[in-house]
């Protein structure tokens, strides 16, 4: 009897947890799915044109010197939904404030539009000629917003972002088919390729308060071993800035590994202990961005993912259409 209480108790608790998990789900769907249609009704009456007399426009800046491009992504695309229910077209800058992107220089050209488009097809210097109807957000950190903590397990809030930013901040189309080029070279047409984004360097030097602990390199080496055996996968499509990282995955996986780093080796200093995006070789490299965005794209078309949370796993896991298998490695924070 005492058993069978004991049974009954363990199977009611599943009960009430997966009840109260399906009902969370339901609200978040019927919430999104609200904001959605009102998106779609303040917005029937920008498609299709161009006016800058009427429509009213935000120009959108997040004035952070050291944020890199999945940081200012994430954050920027929370603004971009924000300002959308609020009746403008948000035009993203990051060109009239020093950051990493650009150099710390404040530049002629709108650097975001390299990478990504805006919403309906404007452009920061076509609104600054011709809008009439402008105001400026500064230091934008708007929410609701993707993130690489809740997001990563919460897939209706994950389809959500998905959708949302392939209808108003979707990748260049130019580099859209470069990446599909790269794919193509590097797997053939296998479709069975693991995917492994590891993350290294100044968060293992700073230990920057409030972001993700990545997990040791033999864990990440065993955990891939294991995944590995147990699927006979084709290809491992491995990504991280960290050569240390590199060199100990090599060892072990070098038949099946492919990469697309960039040209030039970022040597990070260990010793010296400054922030990643200080580093010389990516300071204003835009050629390394570009690259770095390439690694996202094809991290989120492999078909099993191992990955540990940054920015740039908010950003594979919106730009992908789902995972078979996925390991995210939940560490705590510095």
């Amino acid at each position: 009897m005492k058993n069978y209480q004991k049974k009954l108790n363990i199977n009611s608790s599943k009960f009430y947890f997966l009840f109260n998990l399906i009902l969370f789900n339901v609200i978040f769907i019927i919430i999104f799915e609200k904001t959605g249609k009102n998106e779609d009704i303040n917005l029937i009456r920008f498609i299709n044109t161009k006016d800058y007399n009427n429509i009213k426009f935000a120009i959108i800046t997040r004035k952070c010197r050291l944020c890199g491009l999945f940081s200012f992504y994430i954050v920027y695309l929370g603004c971009i939904h924000k300002y959308l229910l609020e009746g403008y077209i948000p035009i993203i800058d990051i060109k009239s404030f020093p950051n990493v992107i650009n150099g710390f220089n404040i530049t002629k050209n709108n650097h975001w539009e390299l990478f990504f488009e805006q919403p309906f097809g404007y452009t920061l210097e076509e609104i600054l000629k011709k809008g009439k109807n402008i105001i400026h957000i500064t230091d934008c950190n708007c929410g609701p917003r993707p993130d690489e903590k809740s997001m990563l397990i919460n897939w209706p809030k994950k389809n959500f972002w998905h959708n949302f930013a392939n209808k108003y901040s979707p990748i260049k189309k130019e580099i859209i088919l470069i990446s599909n080029n790269i794919i193509q070279k590097l797997f053939k047409q296998s479709k069975n390729i693991l995917g492994v984004l590891a993350r290294g360097t100044d968060y293992i030097s700073l230990k920057p308060k409030g972001h993700s602990i990545p997990p040791n390199v033999s864990v990440l080496i065993n955990d891939i071993k294991e995944m590995d055996n147990k699927y006979k996968y084709d290809y491992i499509f491995f990504s991280t800035e960290d050569d240390i990282i590199r060199r100990n995955i090599t060892k072990y996986f070098k038949n099946k590994l492919k990469e697309l780093k960039p040209k030039t080796n970022i040597k990070y200093n260990y010793l010296k202990k400054e922030p990643l995006n200080l580093n010389e070789n990516i300071n204003g490299n835009i050629e390394f961005n570009k690259i770095y965005l390439i690694n996202i794209i094809i991290l989120s078309k492999c078909l099993d993912i191992i990955t540990a949370r940054c920015s740039g796993t908010s950003g594979l896991f919106i730009l992908s259409n789902g995972f078979r298998n996925i390991k995210i490695y939940d560490l705590g924070y510095y």
